[in-house]
């Protein structure tokens, strides 16, 4: 599992005073938000006698109650009130995640030794521009690692023949620079018309979140988000939004280039799960994208 941001929910998903359960970083986990809006996720056992705080437990206020014992923390993790006892118990403490509520959604760090977040979220200047329209959300479930889907933005010879995309894209410009990573296509996307001239851009920053700008017969994004639930499986969300989707031919369009991409994920995820990893890949000459990326990922496993 690779350290960064990953979305562990929408932040619709978590309303005032309730408790949502996850289980991500092979671990279970709890997400809430207090009184004040403010957001927690944090490990889901309390470190009393471990009761899971996501059966039976309670948001007070500021605070989230173990059903088993009545001890409470705050967002933070620390202890602030056992109900038979004259103080907390400082020592007693809730793993608690660093949290981002951004773009409509809830992100969590993940390092696995602990250590706090190296960078910040790309902007998603789609989400307060009044003309794209809500997310349009979908969610699959890989036995695969992130590693393994995010080279597909840098394979651009399976889109003709896992696709059928009408030729393989020309791949304009490679930026692989700290954290972040961008890749500048000209594409051809099937249509009942024939093949479409169209553009697929990607904008990312660490291993789990990245923005796909696609440009043609619609100006759409799509935002993917890829969460580890273990070593061997990830949680893979796409939100789309379209621009000027209250147009009805737009929203025409837009509905079938939906349903085109994520029909093209689900053509992806049996040879995700099927594929072994190749540590040193007999590649064309095209192809030394493949070698570039792997080489920027391996810096987010610690």
């Amino acid at each position: 599992m690779p350290f960064g941001w990953f979305k562990v929910a929408l932040a619709d998903d978590v309303p005032v005073g309730e408790i949502v359960t996850r289980h991500y970083f092979d671990t279970e986990l709890v997400i809430w938000r207090d009184a004040d809006g403010a957001v927690a996720v944090q490990e889901a056992f309390c470190p009393h006698l471990g009761a899971h705080l996501g059966w039976g437990g309670s948001v007070e206020g500021k605070q989230i109650r173990c059903p088993f014992h009545g001890w409470a923390f705050d967002c933070e993790g620390g202890n602030v009130e056992i109900p038979y006892a004259d103080r907390p118990n400082r020592k007693a403490r809730l793993r608690s995640f660093p949290v981002r509520e951004h773009a409509g959604l809830i992100f969590a760090w993940y390092h696995p030794a602990g250590e706090e977040p190296k960078w910040e979220l790309i902007d998603v200047p789609e989400y307060t521009d009044e003309t794209y329209a809500p997310y349009d959300v979908y969610d699959f479930t890989v036995k695969t690692c992130i590693q393994e889907m995010s080279e597909n933005g840098f394979d651009h010879a399976h889109f003709q023949f896992v696709h059928s995309h009408p030729r393989v894209g020309v791949t304009e410009k490679v930026e692989l620079n700290g954290y972040d990573r961008v890749v500048l296509t000209s594409q051809e996307f099937p249509s009942s018309r024939g093949p479409v001239d169209a553009r697929i851009d990607i904008f990312g920053r660490g291993p789990g979140f990245a923005i796909t700008r696609y440009r043609g017969l619609l100006d759409a994004s799509l935002l993917g988000c890829s969460t580890p639930i273990d070593d061997e499986t990830t949680d893979l969300t796409f939100l789309f939004t379209v621009k000027n989707a209250d147009d009805e031919r737009t929203a025409k369009i837009a509905k079938a280039f939906i349903k085109s991409v994520t029909s093209e994920v689900q053509q992806d995820i049996p040879i995700w799960e099927h594929k072994r990893y190749q540590l040193s890949p007999a590649l064309a000459p095209s192809e030394k994208p493949i070698t570039e990326f792997r080489r920027w990922f391996s810096q987010f496993y610690a």
